[in-house]
């Protein structure tokens, strides 16, 4: 059996939808391994909890040592989950006595529709206002250290030992125009839904802006690195634990900005893979998923395991010379989730680059 489907076995102990397995403690062994570099090891132990009693009789001393990496896995986890949470409140609070909001996104908003909130994985925090870039950026160069304005997209900063990125922008708008469109929508979504919102200081995003926000980053993601199956449990848990949704604008966004196809995509591996059942996935999105291309699956799934993957650093010139590389080299990605050629890709982010010097 393949690792990745002893740690997918284990993952889907966790979540519910399967719980019967028989593995050796080599196989989990190098299944703790796999969740580790996956970002899942909090998951992949609450599994191996579920379904530990059904397992053959292993050593007592492999047992002793899976646990005692898991739970350190798991400390760990916990502990800089906690101090994220800390470098939010201090931000929170600097924003309350300054009567702002603010949203947060990725990690720390899509942690709350996981079951156990601490085991989504993260390391850092962003947030995100549509009117008030200037004044958080201002609040941040006072309490937080290393700031900088490397990126057009964000500044980043340190708040209690972790980093914090400020968006100015959510997607790379200045490169595609459905992008700048995309950008526009979910900055109005922003902006709505804060001005109605009770309260001040940091807050969570609602549904829709969470759903089609995480569709665009996981695409963009896809493209410019790789995926985990920290992505697939992202998705799982925002369908699964969505309370309201209007799937008539959200089809409507999703052609409009060209993320239908990933939806199905990640649609297809959380059906596949982690047991997701029908009733909560959005009817035109399940139809998206059946037409994916059982080989184009498994070159997707591969990548989410390809070890090689390296992400980029830095804007320097030769860390974008670098990426060209790595675009041509996984040009399928382009062709099928952007519907471009390699060279029109390069071509348009060359040219949306040297407008903007």
């Amino acid at each position: 059996m393949e690792i990745c489907d002893v740690l997918y076995s284990l993952v889907k102990s966790s979540i519910g939808t399967q719980g019967i397995a028989s593995y050796s403690g080599e196989q989990l062994y190098k299944a703790m391994l796999l969740g580790r570099h996956q970002g899942i090891s909090a998951i992949v132990f609450d599994g191996y909890q579920k379904i530990k009693l059904q397992l053959p009789a292993i050593g007592q001393d492999v047992q002793d040592r899976l646990k005692s990496e898991w739970l350190s896995d798991l400390g760990t986890s916990m502990h800089s989950s906690e101090i994220i949470h800390q470098a939010e409140s201090i931000i929170s609070e600097e924003l309350k006595k300054n009567d702002i909001k603010a949203l947060l996104l990725k990690g720390s908003a899509l942690a709350q529709y996981y079951e156990t909130k601490e085991f989504r994985q993260f390391g850092d925090v962003d947030i995100y206002s549509p009117t008030d870039f200037d004044k958080i950026d201002d609040i941040l160069k006072r309490i937080g250290n290393h700031y900088e304005l490397e990126c057009y997209r964000h500044s980043q900063c340190s708040v209690n030992g972790i980093t914090v990125e400020n968006h100015f922008y959510l997607t790379d708008a200045r490169w595609k125009k459905k992008w700048a469109k995309l950008e526009d929508y979910l900055s109005q979504e922003a902006k709505t839904y804060l001005q109605k919102a009770d309260g001040t200081g940091l807050l969570y995003p609602d549904e829709m802006f969470s759903i089609i926000f995480y569709l665009y980053h996981t695409q963009a993601h896809f493209i410019y690195e790789h995926i985990s199956v920290r992505f697939l449990l992202d998705w799982y848990y925002l369908l699964k634990n969505c309370k309201q949704i209007d799937e008539v604008e959200l089809e409507t966004c999703l052609r409009e900005f060209g993320l239908t196809r990933i939806a199905g995509y990640v649609t297809a591996m959380c059906i596949k893979r982690l047991g997701m059942k029908e009733d909560i996935i959005p009817s035109f999105i399940s139809e998206e998923a059946k037409r994916v291309n059982p080989s184009q699956l498994k070159r997707f799934e591969d990548d989410m395991f390809d070890t090689s993957h390296t992400g980029f650093t830095s804007n320097s010139f030769k860390d974008r010379f670098n990426r060209i590389f790595t675009f041509y080299h996984d040009r399928w990605k382009i062709n099928e989730f952007l519907g471009i050629s390699f060279s029109q890709f390069v071509g348009q982010k060359v040219s949306a680059i040297y407008k903007k010097q």
